[in-house]
Order: structure tokens, then sequence, then C-alpha cells
């Protein structure tokens, strides 16, 4: 398998992030797997994951450069790793510090995660590095739709603005565009490098609600669909994600494609 959403903090950020999902004022979910570095790794390589993305997004002015410094030296050591860095507008520089991740750092591609940045992803200062991505293929990993608790839904519109300019830009939507699922899917219609990732889609849990597309969706969109699970930050056991997919009833042929097939090709593996 290859979990194409995967976080990948230091461990003291991970800290911080766990106690955001876990207090009683903000409070989200608790948090069944508190595992940083070859930890986290040999966990998931425990349940079959052959390789694993390095998801990081910075929540304010200079952490992006940290992470991705971090996310660097750790794909160094652990050969399962798909190293993606991340950008913050604040920081400025944007098109320069793009080149650090693709050119020097050679990264996949990068995490944006407007809701806990502020940041929009159409933001202008980002089109430079859509540009560069587009032309070196790298990979944009985002999180623009409202699920699970956010409130914001014009995501889709963001993205489209996007792809309007850059419309070879290879993108996937984190969690299959919840819960605009509808919104996305007409992207996905009309440009042909919209992926979706299965992040908390389909499991039964309280804490993400109407969480899945339809039976529908996994088979028209069968080969632009990829196994993601939002590990360590989930609240229920690991297997779950793989068995809610499972029991769709797919088939085989299209199971393999969401849980290593299209990855293989995006990545170019």
């Amino acid at each position: 398998m290859i979990d194409i959403h995967v976080h990948y903090f230091p461990q003291e950020v991970f800290k911080a992030i766990w106690k955001f999902f876990e207090s009683k004022s903000k409070g989200l979910w608790n948090i069944n797997y508190k595992l940083s570095g070859d930890e986290l790794v040999q966990q998931l390589k425990s349940y079959g994951v052959e390789r694993m993305t390095t998801l990081v997004y910075a929540h304010k002015k200079g952490i992006a450069d940290f992470l991705n410094d971090y996310i660097f030296e750790e794909a160094s050591k652990h050969k399962e790793l798909i190293p993606f860095g991340t950008l913050f507008v604040g920081d400025g520089q944007c098109e320069k510090r793009s080149r650090k991740i693709f050119e020097d750092y050679a990264f996949y591609g990068i995490k944006l995660h407007p809701f806990v940045s502020k940041e929009q992803i159409d933001d202008k200062n980002f089109m430079p590095v859509y540009e560069m991505m587009q032309e070196k293929e790298k990979i944009l990993v985002c999180h623009p739709g409202s699920g699970p608790t956010y409130k914001e839904t014009d995501g889709a519109d963001r993205l489209r603005n996007i792809l309007q300019e850059f419309p070879n830009l290879k993108v996937v939507v984190a969690h299959c565009g919840a819960f605009e699922y509808g919104d996305y899917h007409s992207l996905a219609d009309s440009y042909k490098h919209v992926y979706f990732d299965t992040a908390m889609n389909c499991v039964d849990t309280c804490v993400f609600e109407n969480n899945c597309p339809g039976t529908e969706f996994f088979e028209k969109y069968s080969d632009r669909i990829l196994f993601g699970s939002d590990f360590p930050n989930i609240p229920y056991d690991y297997e779950e994600q793989r068995d809610a997919l499972l029991a769709k009833g797919l088939g085989v042929e299209i199971e393999e494609k969401i849980f290593e097939g299209n990855a293989r090709k995006l990545l170019g593996f």
C-alpha cells in the first residue's frame, strides 16, 4: 500500500497539534497514534504500507523553512518517505523558497492547508509557484473542502481559479473534497490532473459525519483516487480506513488502483 495522506511533523510540533485536537475549548477528537519519526514509519509498515508522504503545513511565519529542512533530513534516513514540503505566503519569496523545495531538496510536491495557515490557495503570491510546479510536474496536496469542521465552502472555486491558469497542475484534493463533494467532482471532469485522497472518508466515526461520496464516485473516478489516512491524527484504528474502502465492494481491479496503482502513476514510481 501507498498512503498519500500521512503527516510527518517533528515531535514537538506534533505535540502542539495533538494538544489542539484534544483541548477542551477547541477539541476535535482524541488522537489514537501519538507517534513521530521512526516509530511512525515502523507503525505504518506493520500495516503493510510500503511508502508514505510527509505532509506538513505552517500556521505562522517562520516555521515552513524549519519543517522543510526537517523533512529533507528525515527523508534521507527513511527510504519509505515520499517527501512533501510546504510554503507560507507570509514568509515572502515564495518562488525562491519553492525552488529550494523542488530543485535542492527534490520534493515531490507541497501541502497547503488554508484553514490552518489562514492563507487562500489562490493567493496571487502562490501563482509563480504553481507555474513552476506545473512545469516540473510537482504535486499540490491541498485541503480546500470544509470537512470535517470548517465553515468556508468556497475552496472548489478557489481551486478552479488556479486550474484555469495552470490546467496541467497535478492536484490531490484531500478527503475527496468533503463536504463539497460535487463541486470537486466537477473540477475532476474539467481537469484531467485532479485527484482525490480518501482520508477519513467512509469510516464510521461521529467526528466526521456524512463522510462518504458514494460507490458511484469510486467507480467513476477509479483512476484518480488515492488511498490516504490522515495518520497519525486519527481517532480510530488505522485498519478502519482500509476496511471501510474494502467494504464498498469495488472489486480487485479498482481496489488495486486506489491502494497503490494510482499513486505509483502519479508519483512516477
